[in-house]
């Protein structure tokens, strides 16, 4: 009896010997949990295989500080072109569309017009009529060389002086009247455009409407019209006082000769110096009409009543806004071309940041669209005036973009290198994941017992660390706290880490490396 109750006393201690060492066994594994690592050989179990995972070093370099601003890429105002016949007409041909590259000089479109029609043909009776003087005055000059020459009257040559002087005063007076007329046009031109760009500006703000933005590009659009018109009439009074000046020239010229025939009773050229008048008069209205053809932006070598409209830059079409049949006139913009090889992004700088900015500053652009590349660019421009709401000053920063990966309207970041500090940790930047608002990064586990032994992590677990970052130097950032250099971080495969690490397959930021 007294064995049987011996025996059953040391079943009882062995049970709660061993209920004592499972849970501190139990409490004892949670602890290390809770600190972030666990055994290699206890966890695969309960952790998941991550392959490829890679590592660098943090490295010690030179830390600087930037000022990060807000800006939107631009087209600059030379490299962006607005395409419009110089003449109205009807198109009958359109080459490209939106996205497709251009060449200085490529034709664009084909235009066809009537006023270009009757342009041509009024070339044509001029170089007829020219053809006609050159062969009377030779013929003229053949018979006074015979001797067949007649007597003119001073009176008749006088009365011709008399004439072309009167012609000469109309024409300068017309050109008078046309300059006047187009001083008045291109001051209204320049007050459409004034009101025209305030309409835009109060447009943008919301505080006038649509209608009536374009009521002033309508307005401004008429008058650059009349401005067209008047300079037009310029050119044609400007003509006509050439061909008078000559037809004076010619007839003072004949009028003192006559007075010398009557004086000296010299021979009579009259009708040759009428040849000669004559022939001045039609290369005068040979070369007005060829001026004119050339105006309406053709060749006066040309024939037929199209005109080639061609691109005056390389590029790409933005926007197409015409198609085959439709009219056209120098008001409208059928097609719009820009060259992005360069472009320029202008963002708002505080004033209180303005000390630390200048002319020439290099600068690191970045973009949503591509995350993972950094633009470089130059400032070029610093305004010299603030604007009275924001407080800020305007800067404009050229970019090199031979590849057109930046285009007109995307908002950027800029970073502004202003100087240099101490030294800090310098990290990939791919290995730095945002973790609820928090910067982290994953290390290999430094602190269980095989890695104490080695001197190295040999458990294949990851530790989970808080840090705070710095500015951007490249493809690596600064790390400020939580991180010394020379501390491996995984830069491929930790965002599969921290994805394990969410869905629970890992335990207390800790995985298994494959």
């Amino acid at each position: 009896m007294k064995t049987k109750i011996a025996m059953l006393m040391a079943l009882t201690v062995l049970a709660s010997a061993g209920i004592t060492y499972t849970l501190m066994n139990k409490r004892f594994a949670s602890e290390h949990i809770e600190a972030g690592h666990s055994d290699a050989d206890d966890h695969a179990s309960e952790g998941v295989k991550i392959s490829g995972i890679q590592l660098a070093k943090a490295t010690l370099g030179s830390g600087w500080d930037t000022v990060t601003l807000t800006g939107k890429v631009t087209v600059p105002p030379d490299r962006l072109v607005r395409i419009s016949p110089r003449i109205e007409g009807k198109i009958v041909a359109a080459y490209g569309t939106v996205g497709d590259a251009v060449g200085r000089g490529q034709v664009v479109a084909v235009i066809s017009s009537v006023e270009l029609a009757e342009a041509r043909a009024q070339y044509r009776k001029a170089l007829a009529t020219l053809s006609a003087a050159r062969k009377n005055l030779q013929r003229e000059m053949e018979i006074a060389r015979l001797g067949a020459i007649s007597v003119r009257p001073v009176e008749e040559a006088r009365a011709e002086s008399l004439s072309a002087q009167g012609d000469l005063s109309d024409a300068k007076s017309e050109l008078s009247q046309a300059k006047s007329e187009l001083t008045q046009a291109e001051s209204e031109v320049v007050q459409c455009k004034a009101r025209l760009e305030r309409a835009r500006e109060l447009y943008a703000d919301k505080i006038v409407s649509k209608q009536d933005v374009e009521t002033a590009d309508a307005e401004f659009k008429r008058d650059s019209a009349a401005v067209d018109s008047a300079e037009s009439k310029v050119s044609q009074a400007e003509a006509r006082i050439q061909k008078a000046s000559a037809k004076t020239d010619i007839a003072k010229q004949y009028l003192s000769r006559e007075e010398k025939v009557y004086k000296g009773r010299v021979l009579d050229m009259r009708a040759v110096q009428s040849a000669k008048s004559e022939l001045a008069s039609a290369q005068v209205e040979v070369q007005a009409a060829a001026d004119r053809i050339k105006v309406l932006g053709a060749n006066p070598g040309g024939s037929g009543e199209t005109i080639a409209i061609t691109s005056p830059i390389s590029g790409r079409i933005i926007s197409r806004n015409t198609n085959i049949g439709q009219m056209a006139s120098p008001a409208d913009a059928i097609f719009t071309v820009a060259n992005q090889s360069q472009v320029w992004i202008e963002a708002d700088v505080y004033e209180k940041d303005l000390a630390r900015i200048r002319k020439g500053q290099n600068a690191e652009i970045r973009v949503d669209a591509y995350s993972d590349r950094v633009f470089s660019g130059r400032i070029d421009s610093v305004s010299d005036i603030l604007s009275p709401e924001s407080r800020t000053a305007k800067i404009r920063c050229v970019v090199p973009n031979a590849h057109g990966l930046l285009r007109g309207e995307m908002f950027a970041r800029l970073s502004l290198i202003t100087g240099t500090r101490g030294d800090c940790a310098l990290i990939p930047k791919q290995a730095v994941l945002d973790d609820a608002g928090k910067k982290i990064v994953f290390t290999p586990c430094m602190d269980c017992k095989e890695d104490i032994k080695a001197g190295k992590s040999m458990c294949g677990n990851y530790d989970k660390l808080e840090i705070t970052t710095g500015p951007v130097h490249g493809g690596e950032i600064e790390v400020l706290s939580g991180l010394e250099p020379g501390t491996e971080v995984v830069t491929v495969g930790a965002y599969q880490l921290k994805t394990a690490l969410g869905s629970g397959k890992l335990e207390a930021g800790c995985a298994d490396e494959d």
